[in-house]
């Protein structure tokens, strides 16, 4: 393999440049979700937080954690033993959200 760098072309300059990474703080202040959303009240998302996946609001729960448990035919009251920050509020909220928004999708085709 021929590499195309020559230190003679360079003079052994080093040549450095600053990235502004966001504090901590920044970072946890970037909720994705507007406060008007009716998202809001039960989900949230952040990329400062789990990796920007979206979780039960107040909690680091993922969302997907509750649709796994329900693919496994695990009902709602196990889930919930097992998340005891989310209440059963939120966990019905977040499959009406999404049973809404999948019946929403059909009815445009």
């Amino acid at each position: 393999m021929v590499s195309d760098y020559n230190p003679a072309e360079n003079c052994g300059a080093v040549i450095m440049s600053t990235v502004q990474v966001p504090s901590p703080a920044t970072r946890e202040e970037r909720g994705l979700i507007p406060s008007d959303s009716p998202l809001a009240p039960f989900i949230s998302v952040n990329p400062g937080r789990m990796h920007g996946e979206p979780c039960f609001r107040g909690s680091r729960v993922p969302i997907q954690h509750l649709f796994d448990h329900l693919r496994a035919a695990d009902p709602l009251s196990e889930f919930l033993e097992g998340f005891p920050t989310v209440s059963r509020e939120q966990a019905v909220a977040v499959i009406d959200l999404a049973s809404r928004s999948l019946l929403e999708g059909l009815r445009q085709l």
